[in-house]
């Protein structure tokens, strides 16, 4: 009851709270020590004469956030050099208008704050500085709190379990962070770098930060008027560099514009997406609902390396079967191009974008979709952005000037400086229109700063060795880890352009920014990375079902990213470090994802059952890395699908229980599903499949084990590998009874029981060799036993084996159904039914079922879908009429209805999958029935 009364008062006050700072008016007589306040939805920021940040009060209790005794100005400056605090502030309430004077500079900033519903925005309108004064950046904060229990660093929120604090920046140029090259202009007790999932990354790279004393928020914008030395590196070995200027609204401060909150922990999510549409920022849906709350952003994806226009209709064929709604080309680490730069598809796409648009085509016919890999502004050195003349825009580490001239065939060169060829990676060089490589740098004797260079690979790249005058440029390249060039940052808005193309022009509608850290290269820090991806969004016709993966998520970003899935099974990446990312997914209001995880046509549905075990005890979707080839391959593709199939639809459904979804997170647990009633009810098996195998020889003596049946009895079950050597009628004894297998099992081969009498013996693919039925029956007794082994076989031979059994049932059950026809045809109504079902204990609130049709087809509510209360065992039921168009385009489709409602993040999915058929030919009178049943003498039968 206390909650729900704070519940009630929070609202109650926030309300009245924008009600009367709607103004944003000074308080100074109310409140001598905090002159000046900001309404920002339920978080009211107190600020001194000087522009002190001392107050961020929760309205509904009153409670204070602020940290006393680390308070910081709301803005700060970074001019010739030095960190410049405001001395004094005044308020223009005819503007809504704060101007913070520096004295010690004598430069004015203007603030505009404006309060809307659960927000406030703030942005710079001006900054004068007196001449000669070179006004850097402007710093945002770090606004510092008391709250450390969760830090959404990221997403740039901070809350605990009674309110939450948040910044976001509005556009890109406002970068959530800190400037790495003023680390020394930060407080001395700044923030504690301390978990272990993000170690490594550049704190600058934060909007949040944990401290030992609470946390901070912060966000800036450089001044790229004139040419500035910016650390961009990632990895901690790149060096300064000097970065050209920029131009327009780009280079200035004015402009910078963030928002900022204030609410109750289970709103941060509403004000997030109200700050997105409210200030128009990216905002995608993904089966009808923002992708920060959509089930459908988890949706797991059918990775391929062998993708092409030859097998696209296999490769979605195999998707569908096992419930996945998207094919995701990765040919190799750059994704399905000629090159990366360019982005023209390789042969594997049909060459060209209408060959990659017959590709989408081909699988839509399936119900699915396409996706593509990409390496963000990376590119290959064989890109018409590199050969034959390179384009001027491509990053560089910094330049010297040529202190001699350089003829077309030497290999020696003399310049004015050897800082450029220090710490950073790579050795590409460029003079001209050439580029080449250097090795050696020697400083000349009896020079002041004159430096020898050894060249080498003279007109490299394709490009063409020439003759430079003293004074020239020679400039060394930035280098990405994969070797290679990095565009520089009046190259990002190309790159953008073109991969926005890509998906306004092929129905492509997934893709994954790979190598990201590559634009902060370009010199801009994280400017870059936000121009480069949003510059794409804001390009993208139709970002409805669009789903956006990248290799890292960063605060100017996050609007844009459906989710980040860190891990890729075929590097090894260790599945703990898989499993410790879920944390950071959480906190920052991710999508929880598994990366990829691989199958090979070795595998068993048992392999990939412990997989997605795991992935539904996190509810995170996960990218099954293989290829058509190998699916084609195995014996076993049938039944790894159906497992697919049946585990995504219970976790995307939330059928598994708190109970269940706990015991699953055992990472050394096995589990088994079994669907009983398809798309709502299922049955959940623990499984205890011997981690270490036993090991016994063929040598016709007997083997004892103890084994523990840590289940009910049952029939003896067990999976033998035949690992050096056949194994001829193996035999087991358990409590006096006997079960013998007449079989030879040849070497690699494996012969498994599934307790019903027969056995099936599998080759390395899972084909079956043979199928044997047993003589006579052993039965496992619950608790310990001896187990005796015995077999025959070549000299040296021997078997390992793992006993297997399964628990009693437990019943999983799908809260969200739907029920919709198998097929229909164009222009057809048809009759769809969603459900819900309160298998909890709680009272849930505000229940909508949401039926997402797919683009150009009509779905009406034909009863209330809305219920504001749903108690414990209720069902409710929404009917709806699902109409396709009449042109619309023959093929597989997904319906998805969603259920939200008050509480967790992600909505509960339940998808049909319906056909759109031509209509079936209707007789007439004058022409013969040829549906007619004619009997067996008919010559047809």
């Amino acid at each position: 009851m206390k909650k729900q009364r704070n519940t009630a008062l929070r609202a109650a006050t926030a309300a009245l709270t924008l009600a009367i700072a709607a103004s944003i008016a000074p308080t100074a007589a109310a409140a001598p020590h905090v002159p000046f306040t900001i309404a920002a939805g339920s978080l009211r920021i107190g600020l001194s004469p000087s522009g002190t940040v001392t107050s961020l009060l929760d309205t509904a209790n009153g409670h204070d956030y602020a940290s006393s005794d680390h308070q910081q100005p709301l803005i700060k400056l970074v001019a010739d050099g030095g960190q410049q605090l405001p001395t004094a502030l005044s308020f223009d309430p005819s503007s809504s208008t704060y101007t913070f004077t520096f004295g010690a500079k004598g430069i004015k900033v203007g603030v505009k704050v404006t309060s809307k519903s659960g927000y406030a925005t703030l942005e710079v309108t001006g900054v004068n500085a007196p001449k000669g004064v070179d006004v850097q950046t402007l710093l945002w904060g770090p606004i510092t709190t008391t709250i450390n229990q969760t830090v959404g660093e990221t997403v740039g929120v901070v809350r605990d379990n009674d309110f939450a604090i948040g910044i976001h920046g509005l556009n890109d140029k406002s970068v959530g962070g800190w400037p790495d090259e003023f680390d020394n202009l930060t407080y001395t007790d700044g923030p504690a770098k301390t978990d272990a999932s993000i170690r490594g990354w550049a704190f600058g790279w934060f909007s949040a930060a944990p401290t030992t004393w609470g946390s901070i928020l912060q966000a800036y914008t450089y001044d790229y008027t004139k040419t500035r030395h910016r650390y961009v590196g990632w990895g901690g070995n790149e060096p300064d560099v000097a970065v050209p200027p920029l131009s327009g609204d780009d280079a200035v401060i004015k402009g910078s514009k963030i928002a900022l909150f204030g609410s109750a922990p289970g709103n941060v999510l509403g004000t997030l997406s109200g700050i997105e549409t409210g200030e128009g920022l990216i905002h995608t849906k993904i089966d009808g609902e923002w992708e920060k709350t959509s089930q459908g952003a988890s949706q797991s994806f059918l990775v391929l390396d062998d993708l092409s226009t030859g097998n696209a209709a296999k490769a979605s064929e195999y998707a569908r079967k096992a419930g996945i709604r998207t094919v995701y080309s990765l040919p190799n680490a750059v994704g399905p191009w000629q090159s990366t730069g360019h982005y023209q598809f390789n042969s594997q796409f049909g060459s060209s974008d209408a060959g990659a648009a017959g590709l989408a085509r081909t699988a839509a016919a399936n119900g699915v979709s396409v996706g593509v890999h990409t390496l963000a502004n990376a590119i290959d050195n064989n890109d018409p952005y590199v050969q034959p003349v390179p384009a001027k825009g491509l990053a560089t580490q910094g330049s010297v000037k040529l202190t001699r001239p350089l003829d077309d065939s030497s290999d020696t060169v003399y310049v004015d400086g050897d800082t450029v060829f220090k710490g950073g990676n790579g050795d590409a060089i460029r003079i001209g229109d050439e580029l080449l490589e250097y090795d050696a740098v020697t400083k000349v004797d009896g020079s002041a700063n004159e430096y020898q260079v050894t060249l080498k690979n003279r007109g490299g790249w394709g490009t063409t060795a020439a003759a430079y005058p003293a004074g020239a440029d020679l400039a060394r390249m930035q280098w990405y880890a994969y070797s290679q060039f990095d565009a520089g940052m009046t190259m990002l808005p190309e790159i953008a352009g073109r991969l926005a193309q890509i998906f306004n022009t092929t129905g492509i509608k997934s893709m994954s920014f790979d190598g990201l850290e590559t634009a902060t290269l370009a010199g801009y820090g994280t400017f870059g990375t936000n121009k480069l991806v949003n510059g794409m969004y804001r390009q993208i016709k139709d970002t409805d079902n669009f789903i956006s993966e990248a290799s890292n998520l960063l605060p100017g970003t996050w609007d844009a990213t459906a989710r980040v899935s860190w891990g890729e099974g075929l590097h090894g990446t260790p599945w703990s470090q898989v499993i410790g990312h879920q944390a950071y997914y959480q906190r920052n209001y991710m999508s929880d994802m598994m990366g990829w995880v691989v199958y090979n046509n070795s595998d068993t549905v048992l392999d990939q059952e412990r997989l997605l075990s795991q992935m539904a005890a996190w509810n995170a979707g996960a990218g099954l890395q293989t290829s058509v080839g190998a699916l084609n391959s195995s014996g076993n593709t049938a039944g790894v699908l159906e497992a697919w199939k049946q585990w995504e639809a219970a976790r995307n459904a939330h059928a598994f229980t708190d109970a269940q979804m706990t015991a699953m997170k055992d990472t050394n647990s096995y589990w088994h599903l079994e669907n009983t009633v398809p798309g709502k009810e299922w049955n959940l098996y623990n499984v205890d499949y011997q981690k270490d195998a036993l090991s016994a020889p063929n040598d016709g003596r007997p083997t004892d084990w103890t084994y523990t049946n840590t289940h009910q009895a049952q029939p003896l079950q067990f999976k033998l590998l035949a690992s050096k050597g056949s194994v001829t009628n193996p035999s087991f004894t358990v409590g006096g009874k006997t079960v013998t297998y007449p079989v030879t099992v040849p070497k690699g081969a494996t012969l498994v029981t599934d307790g019903t009498g027969t056995a099936k013996v599998y080759d390395h693919t899972q084909h079956v060799l043979n199928t044997v039925t047993a003589q006579g029956s052993a039965t496992l007794a619950a608790g310990d036993q001896t187990i005796s082994y015995r077999a025959t076989g070549p000299a040296g031979s021997s078997a390992q084996i793992r006993i297997i059994t399964y628990s009693t049932p437990q019943k999983v059950s799908a809260p969200v159904t739907i029920d919709a026809p198998a097929a229909t045809s164009p222009g057809t109504a048809t009759t769809v039914t969603t459900t819900y079902t309160n298998h909890g204990t709680t009272t849930l609130k505000d229940l909508r079922l949401n039926l997402a049709a797919p683009k150009g087809w009509t779905a009406v509510a034909t009863s209330r879908n809305k219920f504001p209360n749903v108690k414990p065992g209720q069902t409710v039921t929404a009917t709806w009429t699902v109409t396709p168009p009449g042109d619309a385009t023959l093929g597989g489709y997904s319906l998805p209805v969603q259920a939200t409602y008050q509480g967790p993040q992600f909505s509960s999915e339940a998808i049909a999958q319906i056909t759109l058929a031509a209509p079936s030919p209707t007789a007439t009178a004058t022409e013969p029935n040829v549906f007619l049943n004619h009997g067996p003498s008919d010559p047809g039968q």
